[in-house]
């Protein structure tokens, strides 16, 4: 008993068990990059709404004071008020944008002969018969799937990281209209 411990606990028979080819820990693998992926695109949309929701909040309160005064023919819009609310309109364009629904697209998706078989926007345009003569394609040897599989991994993460550029360049707009907001609010007031 302890002799046979002793095999499989040697340390040139672990390291052969690693180097072996492990069809769970690649599953593993792909299921958690695929997870982490959409998890980023999910929390992309969330970071957009909260973005949204917030400007349009600010948008709608300074807009409802500029109508109710407007019944009084004196409307006044002062510089600062102006800067918070074209910031927060600017913020929740590129906060729009960054929702939009992604696709795969740029040289580099062009250049590498990718069909994007497995994002459906890719496929839906193509006849049942078209689809299922891919998928086979896909399916006729393994390596193929795992291809696929990480092709569709790469560019899905180019479009998340464009996404996510998109996202912080709408934030930056807003914390700039904000703190140029302040800025000229503090500078008004006499202390």
């Amino acid at each position: 008993m302890k002799n046979e411990d002793k095999k499989t606990n040697s340390p040139k028979i672990k390291k052969e068990k690693l180097q072996k080819f492990d069809a769970r820990g690649i599953q593993t693998l792909f299921r958690n990059v695929s997870k982490n992926h959409y998890t980023l695109l999910k929390m992309v949309d969330n970071k957009a709404k909260i973005i949204l929701t917030v400007n349009s909040i600010i948008t709608s309160i300074f807009f409802g004071i500029h109508f109710f005064n407007y019944g009084t023919k004196v409307v006044t819009v002062n510089t600062g008020t102006r800067i918070l609310v074209i910031s927060s309109m600017l913020s929740m364009i590129f906060a729009l944008f960054s929702m939009l629904p992604y696709r795969y697209f740029g040289k580099s998706f062009n250049k590498s002969g990718y069909k994007g078989a497995l994002y459906a926007e890719n496929f839906s345009k193509e006849s049942l018969e078209e689809f299922q003569q891919e998928f086979k394609r896909i399916m006729l040897k393994g390596q193929n799937i795992y291809d696929e599989m990480i092709s569709d991994l790469y560019f899905l993460g180019k479009v998340i990281s464009i996404k996510q550029r998109i996202l912080t360049l709408s934030v930056i707009i807003f914390l700039i209209g904000l703190v140029a907001t302040i800025a000229y609010v503090l500078q008004t007031i006499d202390l």
